[in-house]
């Protein structure tokens, strides 16, 4: 496991990261997800020890992780902007890194770059930008690392590349016991693979779940009555969000939704009542609605 433990944070007199907790398993995808700017490349260089904090620690199989440990040579992070050595290919660039990483697959390179249909003799600083994230993503899956972070790995890609790498990365945290974190924008694409998520918000955790434990706290349900219906009436149950479309309303809550229906058949003739599925985009909307994000006038 990966943990991380009270983590703080300060650059001169503004606080980026507060009392930051993280628990990201073997064998298993993290999303980091967040708003703009709340500090999710920071972790990610505090994992790599390119940042020191100034509070908490990070350890990983329960070895704290300092500056100049050998388990980071077992970590590698692919940056969201990528900056390549000068006239380097990417062949030339893989030779290099075999001397970083003892662990680097000549055979998954080779694999890989068929896979990919990526031409390793050409200079990565004349690639395109997809082609270049396509690059790094080789290096790392043939680095065969136990910690992979992922800091907006698939941005500007087609939906082709991205089911290619998240079919590569699925498979390699299967087979090797991988951890990775992501850190991403793309709710969508992270829906369908992560099986944990931190929510962060200015600097904070403000919800670290299982992903499906997650969808299962926080529940939505649409439904339509006959006659007046008075809002106020719902003031006992715990309801986060209530939308009217026509005359449909649909509440975002917690708690039991057989419950919430009962209560709504105890006061009127109910004419429409389905419960709906969440996804990571409507919960991420959800929580950080809560803290007023996004509200602002």
């Amino acid at each position: 496991m990966l943990k991380i433990a009270n983590l703080s944070k300060k650059f001169g007199e503004f606080q980026v990261l507060e009392d930051i907790n993280i628990n990201a398993e073997k064998s298993s995808i993290y999303g980091l997800v967040g708003s703009n700017g709340c500090g999710k490349t920071t972790i990610l260089k505090h994992i790599m020890k390119i940042y020191k904090q100034d509070e908490g620690y990070i350890s990983f199989d329960g070895q704290e992780v300092l500056e100049g440990s050998e388990i980071i040579k077992d970590f590698y992070f692919v940056q969201d902007s990528l900056y390549f050595p000068y006239q380097y290919t990417l062949k030339k660039l893989f030779q290099y890194e075999k001397l970083m990483y003892e662990n680097m697959s000549e055979e998954k390179f080779k694999y890989l770059l068929k896979y990919f249909n990526i031409d390793k003799n050409k200079v990565l600083s004349k690639m395109s930008k997809g082609q270049k994230k396509q690059a790094a993503f080789v290096l790392a899956i043939a680095a065969q690392p136990k910690v992979l972070l992922l800091d907006e790995i698939v941005d500007g890609l087609d939906a082709v590349i991205k089911r290619k790498f998240w079919d590569i990365l699925i498979e390699e945290v299967m087979d090797n016991e991988m951890t990775v974190i992501i850190s991403s924008h793309d709710l969508k694409e992270l829906d369908n693979i992560c099986d944990k998520v931190g929510i962060m918000h200015e600097g904070k955790i403000l919800k670290e779940e299982i992903l499906e434990k997650m969808k299962e706290e926080i529940k939505r349900v649409q439904f339509a009555v006959e006659g007046e219906f008075n809002q106020n009436q719902l003031k006992e149950f715990n309801i986060l969000k209530t939308v009217k479309i026509g005359s449909v309303y649909i509440c975002t809550l917690t708690g039991s939704v057989e419950e919430f229906r009962k209560f709504l058949e105890s006061k009127h003739q109910l004419l429409l009542f389905d419960e709906l599925s969440m996804s990571l985009e409507e919960i991420f909307i959800t929580e950080l609605g809560g803290v007023g994000y996004g509200k602002e006038k």
